[in-house]
């Protein structure tokens, strides 16, 4: 198998010695950061190779796609790990779609998941590639914000699947840093998260002022994750049609296949997937209105019990973290939908729909945990916010130490009371 990893550094290094031609501003920049050296290695592999299809589709004249590709190749007679590096995909004389070595980092070690390396990153792809509009896709395995196992874990793995893991606070000041980067456009379009987990209130609401739109998945993630080939025309459209567009295809491939997970396997995803766009301008209008919600509950809120919420739509089986089972993820207007009255609730679905622009899922989704953990198989969905949200269960014991790291957040300083 060693000519497929032959062929696959040729490919990266045979241009990488290209330079950058002077000229004037590109209309857009996209950077994909893959976090890669971990169980998705396979994946992050197979989704460059879509990209170099999809970037047949576009002018390369005007527009930038940037990788950072931290991963592993697996073959049958061992693996290999590839240097962590920013490539370029664009278009040799030829027509031909090529992976140019922007900067290639010296060290493969669990750097991936750091601020500083993230930063560094940033700063080398979008101040050499300056352009009108910027993108950000964010690529690895997720989990929201919540803290997970002896570490915390927002976004990414590096090193493995016992690997070091990134907090919501690091992803932050990374994706800060990063904007000052952007020139005249000072934040991004849009953050697309190609990892699990990662569409909650509390992650958009800790990232609202460093995009205009953050595209994800309050659920898990297909593990063949977006089809590039397919969006990345749209991920190249300025505004609100470029990501409702880029959603509606990313949701079509999958629902196109979906039969309730008969025979689902990553090659034949038959599991249904589910996606939902957030536009960040709106997301202090839901704030208020959620603290309003809130206010009027507060009392009834601080004696919850996960048996209360028993009918409320819950995005995770009860996994286990530290080996105690605990459930994370609720659909956030289901949420409130249970919280309050009618009239409450029509009024707050209004803040709702301002800030959620897209939301779209197959009656059922795959939950790894409902198989590993005694679930009962995929997880309906009867209700779809496009949000998910955490329940705070002030008097049970076993989240007592989720919820001291969750008052950190912005979204619990703005909406409880």
């Amino acid at each position: 198998m060693k000519h497929k990893l032959i062929a696959f550094l040729l490919a990266i290094f045979l241009f990488s010695c290209a330079k950058e031609e002077q000229g004037e501003v590109s209309d857009r920049t996209i950077l994909v950061y893959m976090a890669a050296e971990n169980s998705l290695s396979q994946y992050a592999l197979e989704d460059a190779e879509e990209m170099v299809a999809g970037m047949k589709e576009i002018d390369d004249s005007r527009n930038n796609l940037l990788v950072y590709l931290d991963a592993t190749m697996y073959e049958s007679d061992g693996t290999t790990k590839l240097p962590p590096a920013i490539y370029r995909f664009r278009k040799n004389k030829s027509g031909e779609v090529v992976k140019e070595m922007v900067y290639q980092y010296p060290e493969q070690d669990a750097s991936s998941v750091t601020a500083e390396r993230m930063c560094d990153v940033f700063k080398r792809a979008y101040s050499g590639h300056q352009a009108k509009s910027y993108g950000l896709v964010l690529w690895s395995h997720g989990d929201g914000w919540i803290p997970y196992m002896t570490s915390l874990r927002s976004f990414g793995q590096d090193g493995g699947s016992s690997g070091p893991m990134m907090d919501i606070f690091d992803l932050e000041e990374a994706i800060q840093k990063g904007t000052a980067y952007l020139g005249e456009a000072q934040r991004f379009d849009f953050i697309f998260f190609d990892a699990c987990y990662m569409q909650s209130v509390e992650v958009a609401y800790q990232l609202r002022s460093y995009a205009n739109y953050i595209v994800g998945c309050p659920m898990e993630t297909p593990a063949l994750g977006s089809p590039y080939d397919e969006v990345l025309p749209y991920l190249f459209t300025e505004g609100e049609p470029g990501v409702k567009a880029f959603a509606s295809i990313y949701y079509d491939s999958y629902a196109r296949l979906y039969n309730g997970g008969t025979g689902s396997s990553n090659s034949h995803w038959t599991s249904g997937a589910s996606l939902s766009v957030i536009r960040t301008d709106a997301l202090d209008s839901l704030a208020e209105s959620t603290r309003q919600i809130y206010a009027s509950y507060k009392e009834r809120m601080q004696s919850i019990t996960e048996a209360d919420v028993s009918s409320v739509q819950y995005f995770d089986h009860n996994r286990r973290y530290n080996r105690v089972p605990m459930r994370i993820y609720f659909d956030f207007g289901d949420y409130i939908r249970y919280l309050s009255a009618d009239s409450e609730y029509a009024r707050w679905k209004q803040a709702l729909d301002a800030a959620v622009v897209f939301a779209q899922s197959t009656p059922t989704c795959y939950c790894v945990s409902a198989y590993i953990y005694g679930g009962n198989g995929d997880i309906p969905i009867r209700a779809f916010s496009g949000l998910s949200s955490y329940v705070l269960f002030e008097e049970d014991g076993k989240y007592a130490e989720w919820n001291a790291y969750y008052r950190q957040l912005d979204w619990y300083k703005q909406v409880y009371p």
